[in-house]
């Protein structure tokens, strides 16, 4: 009785240890960060700028692993829609952001 109640105490810590071990998601920023900047690419556009230009935008993961961009701080256009065009609803690199939370990045666009 003894050994079968040692047992089932074994047993009972093995359980409990085991589901202490999972893993929390994290986020790794400056990875994300490069896999931004590699889904922007090179701009191409019509337009000439004299000046770099510094957009700020928010945006988060959706549960697909998909960027969603939320707000793009600029009054261009030109700019907004090709970082809407080059980011939005694409896949990134999974357990880089946690789904669901709100993100922050600069770009800067620096004429040639």
């Amino acid at each position: 009785m003894k050994k079968l109640m040692l047992l089932l105490g074994v047993l009972l810590m093995n359980v409990t240890f085991a589901k202490t071990n999972e893993s929390k998601p994290f986020d790794d920023y400056p990875k994300a960060v490069v896999n931004i900047t590699k889904m922007l690419g090179t701009l191409t556009i019509n337009e000439d700028f004299e000046k770099t230009e510094t957009i700020r935008f928010s945006a988060m993961v959706n549960s697909n692993n998909e960027l969603v961009v939320l707000q793009v701080n600029t009054n261009n256009e030109v700019f907004k829609s090709h970082l809407i065009q080059k980011l939005n609803y694409k896949k990134i690199e999974n357990g880089v952001m946690i789904p669901g939370k709100l993100y922050s990045f600069v770009v800067k666009f620096k004429p040639e």
